[in-house]
């Protein structure tokens, strides 16, 4: 199951990129021959980022998922990172560490600076990762709420959202994502607000 997501997030990214490639050759069926398109070094092409979570109070929550990505293409980046997540919940005296990995790929489909008033939305992007986490399901009885023995799921989580560069390789995102695998166990509820970063 688990390497059927996998190989799903890669044939997404294959398709993506060999549509971008289409659309890249016919743009440059328009240019002058014998103009070569500048190589980018592999060093600038590796993009750094992820996303953070913290929440105090009855709920303590804390999630850190950094991301290391590469440019396939000027529109296409592929991505792989950890994931941590640390819970408690005062009320109940209890706590939980959920912990995994994930991969992803996101698609610009509109560059905000290429619409026709410029009006500075940042880029509009297709986004699809895949986690695999390890966590302790909750339970409730009589007795109250309670953790059972770890497991192992896997979310896919399918939306998009906008990416806005503010100077150099520094940008921020927003997406809002759907798990549409929808186990039972999943730590998350639709629709998933995502905020993060890249540089």
């Amino acid at each position: 199951m688990i390497l059927k997501r996998c190989f799903g997030i890669i044939a997404m990214i294959v398709f993506m990129a060999a549509l971008h490639a289409q659309v890249e050759e016919s743009v440059q069926k328009g240019e002058k021959r014998g103009k070569e398109r500048e190589k980018i070094p592999f060093s600038q092409r590796l993009v750094f980022g992820g996303d953070l979570g913290l929440s105090f109070g009855t709920i303590t929550y804390i999630k850190i998922a950094p991301i290391v990505g590469y440019k396939v293409t000027d529109r296409l980046t592929a991505g792989l990172g950890p994931i941590y997540i640390y819970e408690s919940y005062k009320n109940y005296s209890l706590k939980t560490s959920t912990y995994g990995g994930k991969v992803l790929a996101s698609f610009t489909i509109i560059r905000g600076s290429s619409l026709p008033a410029a009006i500075g939305i940042g880029d509009m992007v297709l986004h699809a990762e895949n986690e695999v986490i390890n966590l302790e399901p909750t339970y409730a009885d009589f007795n109250g709420y309670y953790f059972g023995d770890r497991i192992w799921i896997n979310n896919l989580l399918l939306g998009g959202g906008l990416s806005q560069a503010l100077g150099g390789r520094f940008a921020v995102s927003i997406f809002i994502l759907w798990d549409v695998t929808r186990n039972q166990y999943s730590p998350y509820s639709n629709p998933i607000f995502r905020f993060g970063f890249t540089f």
